[in-house]
């Protein structure tokens, strides 16, 4: 300010200096200094134009001076600097007061941006400390799916630290991504919305595994795209809901199956499914009361690392679609080795191993390390062949009926004490479960013999009431039969062949003795059926009595044209049965073959052993039966045959039944087929 009136003085000196000595002149007061005077004008003059000069340059400096100090103030707001240390502007002109005016609006600005500022942080903090606090797991990608950020809760479960997965992709830190993580990703970056993928199973590289839903978000951090994953662990809610609908469907399975592997395979499916008790393998045994020994029954598990991880894809996928419990096999074809291996082994009760004392105490084991118990035998080491394995047994009542084996043999992930606990609780519904099927088998096979008790009490009435009706026909037409018969042949005797008329009557009369011949056999065979022969039961070989049959057949075979073929089994064991009563049964089946079967045509025979029983199979290229007909064939007096009386596949049915034995009738594709079943005596 002081500056600017010195400047503003010195100015208007020069000036006054030659108003005064103009005065002067006009006036002339100074005519005897008149040239004196004009060269002191001409000194003011010079001045004056020095003067000019040298305030013109200094106002030019002073005023350049102020414009780059605005100017700085100009550049420095635009870069969002607004609070600078600089003099204060001196003067009272425009410029000077521009500039204090941009200084004090720069000081406005840095104050309103501090608070901000201090508002932000504060956000910041809040931010973060939600994020580092959620009880979900939070993974950020960015744009190249590299991992950035990890809140703690994340790092802290799969035991890793932010600093160790920075830089890396999902698929470095889990085991195994299903393509549904990958796919939804990729999805996300093209449409920019949003995917929840719900009870995914992911499982890290530290073999740490669980069921989450998972939601995958797009966000732009200054200007940088990032990919947003935020996990909700959800296993302990699965496995519960699992297993309340594994129970519900094993309950409802064993109503509607009639196959208790089924069931078996069902349970183990629970066991090992992600959603139910999570564990890799399951295997079941059940006590054999009769042969006193822990028998292996079913199994479920992969047989490699490359199978697991097949399995447990094809589960994420299926879950997805289904909720319920996959009582059919997801794992179609895998695994194959493990239940071999559990089926054919056993243990003896006798022996003193964990699985017998499992049985035998009804307290679960949890072995950590096998190769360190002492408790654990080789053999149990070979066949588990698994460090940790759990043992639990299966309780239904106030008895053991077998034991499940459980590991987690390619995931390796610790067994804990609430998975064994779960695992015992399974084991017990599970026992329920299979002693309610076993009871169910039991009725249901009481269902049955009393269903063949009835049967066999319906048909032994029908044979009764056949056999009463028939002795009452074969009484009251014996006696006609023999008076014809005697009469005709007296005829014969007394009758001259040379008279004409004594020909027809001795032809009339053989007519008649042929018909009351035929009449006797037909009586014969209906008083063979009705009447129980005495059975003389002895070793025989089958083979034998067919080969026996087929002799004393081998002219009508050769009459008729028709072949035979013979494929008896090697090494067909002795049953126990009548001789003449099986070949009865043989003579019959084999002459019904015959007549059914066109001239070149072919019959087989065929022994065979199934499931423990003796197997006659005997099938011809006839035209077969009548659809309609095959369950009547075995009636008493049904025949499709003109001339025939119905009861020789009776007969036929009456003999195997009387041997304990079963009979069949079927049409194959070219011709009908008779199978017989021969029990093997106990």
């Amino acid at each position: 300010m002081k500056r600017n009136i010195q400047i503003q003085l010195l100015m208007y000196i020069p000036d006054v200096l030659l108003l005064v000595l103009a005065v002067f002149a006009f006036v002339g007061m100074f005519n005897q200094y008149q040239q004196a005077l004009f060269i002191v004008i001409g000194l003011l003059i010079a001045l004056m134009i020095i003067r000019t000069i040298f305030i013109n340059n200094l106002i030019r400096k002073l005023y350049t001076s102020r414009i780059i100090d605005i100017r700085t103030l100009i550049n420095a707001f635009k870069k969002g600097k607004y609070k600078l240390r600089t003099e204060q502007p001196r003067g009272d002109d425009a410029l000077a007061d521009i500039h204090r005016d941009l200084v004090i609006v720069g000081t406005h600005f840095d104050n309103i941006i501090s608070s901000q500022q201090g508002e932000i942080e504060k956000l910041r903090e809040l931010y973060d400390s939600i994020v580092l606090s959620l009880n979900s797991y939070f993974l950020v990608l960015n744009e190249r799916e590299e991992i950035i950020f990890a809140n703690e809760v994340f790092c802290k479960k799969f035991q890793i630290s932010l600093e160790y997965i920075a830089g890396k992709k999902i698929d470095d830190i889990f085991y195994f991504v299903t393509g549904r993580i990958k796919e939804s990703i990729q999805q996300v970056k093209r449409n920019g919305s949003s995917v929840v993928l719900e009870k995914t199973h992911l499982l890290s590289n530290e073999r740490i595994s669980i069921i989450a839903d998972i939601k995958i978000s797009y966000i732009t951090v200054k200007g940088e795209n990032q990919i947003v994953l935020v996990m909700d662990d959800i296993t302990n809610r699965c496995r519960k809901d699992y297993q309340i609908s594994l129970i519900s469907q094993i309950s409802e399975s064993i109503q509607h199956d009639d196959r208790l592997d089924h069931v078996l395979h069902t349970i183990l499916t629970g066991v090992t499914s992600g959603t139910g008790l999570g564990f890799n393998r399951a295997m079941l045994f059940l006590k054999d009361e009769k042969r006193h020994i822990l028998s292996g029954r079913m199994a479920v598990g992969p047989d490699t690392i490359e199978e697991a991880i097949k399995i447990w894809n094809s589960v994420a996928s299926e879950r997805e679609e289904n909720n319920n419990v996959a009582i059919e096999d997801t794992a179609e074809g895998k695994g194959q080795e493990l239940l071999k291996k559990v089926q054919t082994a056993s243990f003896d009760l006798k022996e003193d191993n964990l699985l017998v004392r499992v049985l035998n105490t009804a307290t679960s084991i949890h072995i950590h390390d096998a190769s360190i118990d002492s408790r654990v035998d080789e053999n149990i080491k070979k066949f588990i062949d698994v460090n940790e394995f759990v043992i639990v047994p299966l309780v239904a009542g106030n008895r053991t009926i077998g034991v499940i084996v459980a590991d987690n043999k390619f995931n390796q992930i610790p067994v804990g004490v609430d998975s064994v606990d779960l695992l015992s609780i399974f084991a017990y519904q599970a026992a329920l479960s299979i002693e309610s099927y076993n009871n169910l088998e039991m009725v249901q096979d009481e269902m049955d013999k009393i269903q063949h008790r009835q049967e066999a009490i319906v048909e032994s009435e029908k044979l009764a009431a056949v056999g009463r009706i028939a002795s009452h026909i074969a009484h009251e037409i014996r006696n006609p039969l023999v008076t014809m018969g005697g009469y005709a042949r007296r005829i014969i005797q007394q009758t001259d062949s040379e008279i004409p008329k004594g020909a027809q009557v001795h032809k009339a009369a053989n007519v008649i003795i042929n018909e009351a011949d035929r009449l006797e056999k037909i009586l014969s065979n209906v008083m063979d059926f009705t009447r129980s022969s005495p059975f003389i039961l002895k070793f025989n070989n089958i083979n034998e009595v067919i080969e026996d049959t087929v002799n004393l057949l081998r002219n009508l075979f050769q009459e008729r044209r028709v072949e035979i073929d013979l494929q008896l089994g090697d090494d067909i064991p002795l049953v126990k049965s009548d001789f003449n009563q099986m070949k009865q049964v043989m003579l019959n089946l084999l002459q019904n073959s015959i007549d059914a079967t066109a001239s070149h045509g072919k019959i087989y025979v065929e022994t065979v052993m199934r499931n423990k029983k003796v197997v006659i199979i005997v099938r011809d290229t006839g035209p077969g039966f009548e659809q309609d007909d095959i369950e009547k064939v075995f009636d008493p007096f049904f025949s499709t045959k003109v001339t025939g009386v119905g009861l020789g596949l009776a007969i036929v049915k009456k003999i195997i039944m009387d041997h304990g034995g079963e009979i069949t009738a079927t049409n194959r594709e070219n011709g009908a087929e008779v199978q017989i079943s021969l029990p093997l005596p106990g």
